[in-house]
């Protein structure tokens, strides 16, 4: 718990520099090197040791698709380094035919899950942090509400947490402190409005909050999603990367599917707007 805390504190202005005042392309490197992390972190539980080469070209391209849309890409370029992965992969099958290692389909796809996919979906937050005036602050709203939902779960799962949630997959997470991260999702992103609203900015307020608790439910579902990966390969955590929370895939598990719900909530009901 203490360790977990004191983590939190050093992290959390580093990202709030790296979100606010750093240049967007230093936040899409700080991005692509969790991005990496994670792209090993996955192939090393589902691949073991595997072929040095077919790490080196998913995390490179884990790398590279976040640096690359920070800079302003088009999103198609996002979708030719996923097809230039496969690529790599396809010819590193057929080379392994020859060599110690044999790459199956199974690895392929996983490789492609770690270097593109997760990748192109946590990008998503410098597709966002693209937009004029209002991109920063937008970027911010899956941290708050992500991060506001984990510590709502945790605290109330801890103090009222009886009804197991999902006993197999994750066994100390609970229905109450599940519905208390949905409540607390939502009632940081109306504080976060409220905030936003003083800064001089337009806020729906009622969107905000209804984002808060569907995102939450959201952020919580690929926490699950991620620990169930955990169960089938029998691991406790991805890595050692944050002391008290695990590796980069155990921190930011629910970012991955939070992200791409923001972008696609500011095109169909937009709640934060710059005034003026």
């Amino acid at each position: 718990m203490k360790t977990r805390i004191i983590t939190a504190a050093v992290g959390l202005p580093v990202l709030l520099v790296l979100l606010l005042a750093a240049p967007l392309w230093a936040f899409g490197t700080a991005v692509g090197v969790i991005c990496t992390i994670a792209a090993y972190e996955l192939m090393h539980m589902a691949l073991g040791p595997g072929p040095k080469r077919m790490y080196i070209s998913t995390m490179l391209c884990a790398l590279a698709m976040p640096v690359a849309f920070s800079l302003g890409v088009e999103f198609s370029w996002g979708v030719g380094m996923l097809l230039f992965l496969f690529f790599l992969l396809s010819i590193e099958q057929m080379v392994s035919y020859s060599g110690r290692w044999r790459i199956t389909l199974s690895m392929i796809a996983i490789a492609m899950l770690a270097g593109g996919v997760l990748p192109m979906m946590l990008s998503t937050l410098l597709r966002i942090g693209l937009i004029e005036k209002v991109g920063r602050v937008r970027m911010l709203l899956p941290f708050v509400i992500a991060f506001g939902s984990d510590t709502g779960a945790y605290f109330v799962g801890m103090f009222w947490g009886k009804q197991k949630l999902a006993p197999h997959i994750s066994p100390k997470k609970t229905l109450e402190g599940a519905i208390g991260g949905v409540v607390a999702g939502g009632l940081c992103a109306l504080i976060y409005g409220i905030v936003l609203i003083l800064c001089g900015f337009g806020v729906n307020l009622v969107s905000l909050t209804l984002f808060g608790l569907i995102g939450s439910v959201i952020a919580q579902l690929g926490d699950l999603t991620f620990s169930a990966f955990k169960r089938q390969y029998d691991i406790k955590d991805y890595g050692k990367l944050l002391p008290g929370h695990g590796g980069a895939l155990d921190r930011f598990d629910s970012l991955y599917y939070l992200a791409p719900l923001t972008e696609v909530w500011i095109a169909m009901a937009p709640a934060i707007w710059a005034k003026g």
